[in-house]
């Protein structure tokens, strides 16, 4: 046998057990598609992906949990701001009137008018 003809008899043995691990890898894919369609492997890695990140999330909140408390917090103020604002001006109001209700009743003297006397 030639040097050639040796070559590409081992071209060949080695085509062909490419070929066989090439067919055997095709069956095992077919045989797992079989077992598990594409969507129900794709939304099985979703649900895998969505647990990992709650679970990171909960460590992360366990470990700054000061940090989410003043977030929370800061949340809080600014969906109430508007309530909370007309009650402190109410109370500032209400103060002033009470100031005004006073000098009032004393003929236009106020408290600091009648301290520094």
């Amino acid at each position: 046998m030639s040097p050639d003809e040796q070559r590409l008899s081992e071209d060949r043995a080695n085509r062909k057990a490419a070929r066989g691990l090439f067919d055997r890898r095709i069956a095992q894919v077919r045989a797992d598609l079989a077992a598990r369609s594409v969507p129900a492997r794709i939304k099985a890695k979703a649900t895998d992906e969505a647990a990992k990140a709650i679970e990171h999330g909960v460590a992360v909140a366990k470990e700054s949990k000061g940090i989410i408390a003043a977030t929370v917090g800061a949340l809080a103020l600014w969906f109430f701001r508007a309530p909370l604002l007309a009650f402190v001006s109410g109370l500032f109001a209400s103060k002033q009137d009470l100031v005004q209700d006073q000098a009032d009743s004393t003929g236009g003297e106020t408290e600091e008018s009648s301290e520094s006397e």
